[in-house]
C-alpha cells in the first residue's frame, strides 16, 4: 500500500513540510509518546501495593510515641493514599508556571531536567522506610511531573498542527494509547512485584532512565523549524472560556481515581483476593482507556464535541452503579473497562477541544492550566471520597458517585458553545 501523503496550504513553508516529515518518523512518535506517558506511570505504578504499604507502616507506627508518628499511625489510612496522589498537588501548583515559562524560553530546557529529577525521585521510595520521606520524594515526583505533562502535551501541539488531515487529534489519539498501554503493562509488572515487598513497584520508574535517552535523541523545539511574521499580533486568550474544559478536567480525574485509591481495598478486603489480581484489574481499565482513545480519531466522525462528553459521562456512571449492585471480580473488570473507555475518550476530547480553540501562542499556559485541573482533581479523590468511606461504607459510595456523575451530565444539554462543539 503506497505511503499516505499529507497535503499542504500553498502558504506553508518548506520548514513546515520539513516538520511533518520528521514527525511521522516512527523512532520519534515512540520518544514523544513515551515521554507523555511518564505521567501516567508516575500514579499508577504504585496502586497494588498501596494496601500492602498501609499494612508496613502500620507494624511499624502501632508502639510509636512521637507526635508525628502517632500523627501518621491515626492516618494511614488518608497518609498512604497521598503517597499515590500527592504529586498531583504539585503538578496543580507548579502547571501554570511551568506552561508561562515553557512559552517564552522554550519547553525542552524544562522537560530534560525535569525527566531526570523524576526517575531519581521515584526510585527512591524503593529505599525509604519513613512514610514523610516517602511523601516528600513523592513531592518532588510531583514537581518534574508538572513540567514533563505540561512539556509533552505543548510539544505535542506544535507537533501536529501542520500537515492536514487531523494530524493533532490523531497525535492525541496515539499519545492516549501510549499511556494506557505503558500504564497497563506497568501496573502488571508492579502488581506481581507487590506481592513480594510493597517497596519493589517502586523500581519501575528506572524505566525513567530509557524515555530519557530516547527523548534526548530524537526530540527538538518546533520553533527552530517555523518561520514566524512577527509583524502579526499574536491573539490572545481567554482562558474563561475554557472553563468547561477546565472542570470536565478536575471532575473526571477525581472520578478516575477512586479506582486506583479505593478498588484495591474492595479487591482484597471485601472479595478477598491476592494483591496480584489488583494488578490486573487496574490493567484492564487502562487497556481499555488506551484503545479507546486510539479510537477518537474514528469516534469524532460521528459525534460532535458535546455528544461525546454526554456518552463518556454516562458510560462512567454505569460502571460505578455496576460496582455498587454486583459484587464480584468479574463484574470488577468489567466496570473497570467500562471506566477506562469512557475516561480514555474524554480525556482525549478535552485536550483535542482545547487545542482547536485555543490561541499558538498560549498553548502552553492553556493546558498548564488544564494540567493542574487534572491534577487536582487527582490529588483530591481520596480526601474527597475517603471520609464518604467513613460515612456510608465503601460499597454505598459506588451509588452516591454514580447519582453525582449522572448528574453532571445535565448541563451538557443546555450547554452551547462555538467551534464545532454542538
Amino acid at each position: 500500500m503506497p505511503k499516505k501523503q499529507h497535503k499542504f496550504h500553498p502558504n506553508d513553508t518548506k520548514l513546515d513540510k520539513k516538520l511533518v516529515e520528521i514527525t511521522e518518523n516512527p523512532a520519534f512518535k515512540i520518544a514523544l509518546f513515551s515521554m507523555a506517558a511518564m505521567t501516567v506511570l508516575g500514579s499508577v505504578v504504585i496502586t497494588s501495593a498501596l494496601p500492602t504499604i498501609t499494612r508496613h507502616f502500620e507494624e511499624i507506627l502501632q508502639n510509636q510515641t512521637s507526635f508525628l508518628e502517632i500523627f501518621a499511625f491515626e492516618h494511614l489510612d488518608i497518609l498512604t493514599r497521598l503517597v499515590l496522589t500527592i504529586p498531583a498537588i504539585f503538578v496543580v501548583i507548579l502547571s501554570p508556571i511551568a506552561g508561562m515559562l515553557m512559552d517564552k524560553f522554550g519547553k525542552l530546557c524544562f522537560v530534560f531536567p525535569a525527566m531526570i529529577i523524576w526517575t531519581l525521585s521515584g526510585v527512591s521510595g524503593f529505599f525509604l522506610n519513613d512514610i514523610y520521606a516517602i511523601l516528600t520524594s513523592r513531592a518532588i515526583f510531583g514537581m518534574a511531573t508538572a513540567f514533563i505533562m505540561t512539556g509533552a502535551s505543548a510539544l505535542l501541539g506544535d507537533y501536529y498542527s501542520y500537515g492536514g488531515f487531523n494530524r493533532r487529534e490523531n497525535a492525541l489519539s496515539w499519545q492516549g494509547f501510549f499511556c494506557a498501554i505503558g500504564g497497563a503493562i506497568f501496573i502488571s509488572i508492579a502488581g506481581y512485584l507487590s506481592s513480594y515487598s510493597w517497596c519493589y513497584p517502586f523500581l519501575v520508574y528506572g524505566l525513567g532512565i530509557l524515555i530519557t535517552l530516547l527523548a534526548f535523541m530524537y526530540l527538538f523545539e518546533p520553533r527552530k523549524f517555523k518561520f514566524y511574521n512577527h509583524t502579526e499580533v499574536e491573539a490572545k486568550a481567554n482562558y474563561w472560556q475554557f472553563f468547561p474544559i477546565y472542570f470536565i478536567g478536575f471532575f473526571i480525574m477525581v472520578i478516575y481515581y477512586i479506582s486506583p485509591t479505593q478498588l484495591p481495598y474492595y479487591i482484597e478486603e471485601h472479595l478477598g483476593l491476592d494483591p496480584k489480581y489488583i494488578g490486573v484489574s487496574m490493567s484492564v481499565s487502562a487497556f481499555c482507556y488506551g484503545f479507546f482513545s486510539l479510537s477518537y480519531k474514528v469516534i469524532v466522525k460521528v459525534l460532535n464535541i458535546k455528544q461525546i462528553y454526554i456518552l463518556t459521562l454516562f458510560i462512567v456512571g454505569t460502571s460505578f452503579l455496576l460496582l455498587y449492585f454486583i459484587h464480584s471480580y468479574v463484574n470488577v473488570l468489567i466496570s473497570l473497562a467500562l471506566l477506562g473507555m469512557g475516561g480514555g475518550i474524554m480525556l482525549v476530547n478535552n485536550s483535542a477541544y482545547l487545542f482547536s480553540i485555543c490561541p499558538e501562542n498560549a498553548r502552553a499556559r492553556a493546558y498548564g492550566i488544564l494540567a493542574s485541573c487534572i491534577f487536582l482533581g487527582q490529588f483530591l479523590s481520596p480526601i474527597i471520597s475517603q471520609p464518604i468511606v467513613r460515612q456510608i461504607g465503601l460499597i454505598p459510595m459506588f451509588l452516591v458517585w454514580a447519582v453525582v456523575i449522572y448528574a453532571v451530565i445535565v448541563p451538557f444539554f443546555f450547554l452551547k458553545s462555538k467551534n464545532n462543539f454542538n
